[in-house]
């Protein structure tokens, strides 16, 4: 039955994000293909802003309230000329893209989430054991904890989200990946867990297969063959879509980064020179419209698609001249054009690093962690942030940006793709103001800075496996078999991405006398598998799930039970529901803690004799303590003050209040016990 309803959470994150975002693009004239391809960014922008709306009039948000509405609105306009039998006002339809709405595309369409569906599977579904497991890692608990706060409080607003800890300052943190799988829970009923699970396979799977088949599509300018190669190169990156769920996990950033390529498509047609007035306004209502629901899930996508579409605005300059019928001095006001534009851009930059909102990002400290040769090696084969090299996509890559020096007109591509991959060296192996100021906007990621890469890469990648597929099928044939047919070319091509496709899918493997070879896919299938499953160490185990089932049968529903977070309990609220003060680690607290926050993990142990402290405690409302076990966690050897565990570790001094406490400390009795695990009720 597990397995129904992880189904059942699949098809409902799918029809969340796609219905209403098809039916109200059909209505502005969009063809089916294309409603159905630019759905998801415009849908989530949706979402977030009723979600607001739905806050602040006090309304509960669920299925019910959220997509239901915007679902019934977008069918009903779309259909209402239909309804009253009147013929629909001819006008002209601005295309968002260059996909043709035949069985042609929408065959290479499917043969994108063919690929997507196969290879995600693979790699992701049969690795994560269960569809209820989860992953232990830094963030999740609260990412799950955000999940658990929509489904429970009904309050799904993007402004509120970061309040589930107790701080002081902005409670606004992007949720677009949370709303979703907090809506698809609420329609399904499902699990968290499993409702997690169940958007990853749709984003891996469908969302970001999609969304580069439009951008592969765009690029290429419907060179079909071009297009049949990309569906292979897409999932082949080891950097993105999928170390995004062995680090972090970073869910958000993995829906933002998988609807990037439409809206990178979306300002290539609003910054082309050809394009009519009424063609770019349109365009871009659509594209503003998009970023909302870009930055409504993870902001950092949106200067991945700045950088990478402003080399191609510098390619457009001479065609803007042409537009505006400059006809002499050409070459000199080009450059002035070009000058005041970089300098344009430049100060918008800076104008953005120095903004007061963005000031946790960029000062985030992300630490360069290899020489610069390393970096290098990195770059040219696809092996960020200590991955191992994918040596053959690094070939392929290539050949793609040979190809585009000898075909300028995508040479652009190519630029961007370097641009990305030395903000990439810089943040991985140097220190200074050049790393701060040019990748702090990605909070100095190595990780999503590789990622950012990744997008031309497979386009590049995909170039170079046309180029190769078309050397082949013209060579091969005539000199290994002496007949060359369409036949025989179509089927060398085939055995040829077959063969491509196993060499950088192959699982890592032990050679007798050599020992073990860890291949990039053999590594992120092992760390799936690793953090997934239930027989690893778990910060939060069974063991102490099933003592929190106890616990909640003592505890009045919905009361807040004080916690040391990093004893496994902060995933007893986004796993089991128990109203833990403490819902994260301290890393994704937003803001700084409140009084009442410090009083309780420094100094609760002094409760009995501190007024301060009761009176915390007091304005709080807690009347029980959690304490879980925490023998995973260890001393370090040159840090004293510092604890470590595999996942996570934290400074002594500023949990001391809750770990000094034990059966004999004033002011806590004993309710439930089992081994270390302790249930105090708060003497108050």
């Amino acid at each position: 039955m597990i397995w129904l309803g992880f189904a059942a959470a699949i098809l409902a994150v799918a029809l969340i994000l796609y219905m209403p975002g098809f039916f109200l693009l059909r209505t502005f004239g969009q063809s089916s293909i294309n409603a159905f391809v630019f759905a998801p960014p415009l849908v989530l922008a949706l979402y977030a802003i009723i979600e607001i709306v739905l806050s602040g009039l006090g309304i509960r948000g669920s299925w019910c309230t959220i997509f239901l509405p915007v679902l019934v609105i977008a069918v009903v306009v779309f259909l209402l000329p239909l309804l009253l039998k009147r013929k629909k006002e001819e006008r002209t339809s601005y295309s968002l893209s260059y996909l043709s709405n035949t069985r042609a595309y929408w065959g290479m369409l499917a043969l994108y989430v063919a690929v997507g569906a196969v290879v995600t599977s693979v790699i992701f579904c049969l690795h994560m054991h269960r569809p209820d497991s989860y992953t232990q890692l830094y963030d999740n608990a609260w990412h799950m904890g955000i999940i658990q706060k929509f489904l429970i409080n009904g309050d799904f607003s993007t402004v509120k989200a970061g309040d589930i800890v107790a701080t002081s300052g902005s409670t606004f943190y992007p949720t677009g990946w949370h709303s979703l799988v907090a809506l698809a829970a609420s329609l399904t009923g499902e699990a968290v867990p499993i409702s997690i699970n169940a958007s990853i396979v749709v984003i891996l799977g469908l969302v970001y297969p999609i969304s580069m088949f439009a951008l592969m599509s765009r690029i290429s300018e419907n060179n079909r063959n071009f297009i049949i190669a990309g569906a292979f190169t897409v999932p082949m990156f080891a950097a993105f879509p999928w170390r995004f769920l062995t680090f972090g996990p970073l869910y958000s950033n993995l829906l933002s980064f998988s609807i990037v390529p439409l809206v990178i498509i979306l300002a290539l047609n609003m910054v082309e020179a050809k394009r009519v007035l009424k063609e770019r306004l349109f365009t871009i209502l659509v594209f503003v419209w998009s970023i909302v629901g870009v930055a409504a899930t993870q902001p950092n996508a949106v200067f991945t698609i700045g950088v990478l579409v402003v080399p191609y605005l510098f390619l457009q300059i001479p065609a803007y001249l042409t537009y505006f019928k400059v006809m002499k001095n050409r070459k000199v006001i080009g450059s002035i054009v070009g000058v005041v534009l970089a300098v344009a851009i430049a100060g918008f930059w800076a104008l953005l690093y120095n903004a007061k909102f963005m000031q946790r990002t960029v000062t985030w400290q992300w630490p360069s962690f290899e020489g610069k040769t390393q970096a290098l090696i990195d770059v040219a084969f696809v092996g960020f942030h200590d991955a191992e090299p994918q040596i053959l996509l690094g070939i392929l890559i290539f050949v793609g940006v040979v190809y585009t020096v000898f075909h300028k007109r995508m040479l652009w591509m190519t630029s961007a793709y370097l641009i990305m991959c030395v903000f990439y060296a810089i943040s991985s192996s140097t220190e200074g103001f050049l790393k701060n100021v040019l990748t702090g906007f990605w909070y100095h990621d190595q990780y999503r800075l590789g990622a950012s890469a990744v997008f031309y890469g497979a386009v590049l990648a995909g170039i170079g496996l046309w180029n190769v597929l078309a050397v082949v099928a013209e060579v091969v044939p005539e000199t290994l078999i002496g007949v060359k047919n369409a036949k025989n070319q179509c089927l060398l091509s085939m055995i040829c991405i077959l063969l491509i496709v196993l060499v950088n899918f192959f699982p890592s493997f032990h050679l007798s006398g050599k020992g073990d070879y860890v291949t990039p896919f053999g590594a992120i299938t092992r760390d799936i598998s690793y953090w997934n499953s239930s027989d690893q160490p778990k910060s939060y185990s069974a063991a102490e799930s099933a003592f929190v089932a106890k616990v909640k049968k003592i505890v009045p529903e919905g009361e807040v039970v004080l916690n040391q977070p990093y004893d496994g309990s902060a995933y007893a609220w986004g796993q089991d529901s128990l109203n833990v003060y403490y819902k994260a680690w301290e890393g994704n607290w937003m803001g700084s803690p409140t009084e009442d926050n410090c009083q309780i993990s420094k100094s609760l142990d002094k409760i009995a004799e501190s007024n301060k402290v009761r009176r915390a405690v007091q304005r709080i409302g807690a009347e029980y303590l959690l304490i879980l076990d925490r023998s995973d966690f260890s001393n370090v050897k040159d840090n004293d003050d510092l604890v470590k565990s595999i996942y996570a570790s934290y400074s002594k001094h500023n949990w001391e209040g809750i770990d000094n406490i034990t059966d004999k400390t004033k002011g806590f009795t004993v309710v439930l016990s089992q081994g270390d695990m302790r249930l105090y009720k708060i003497a108050i």
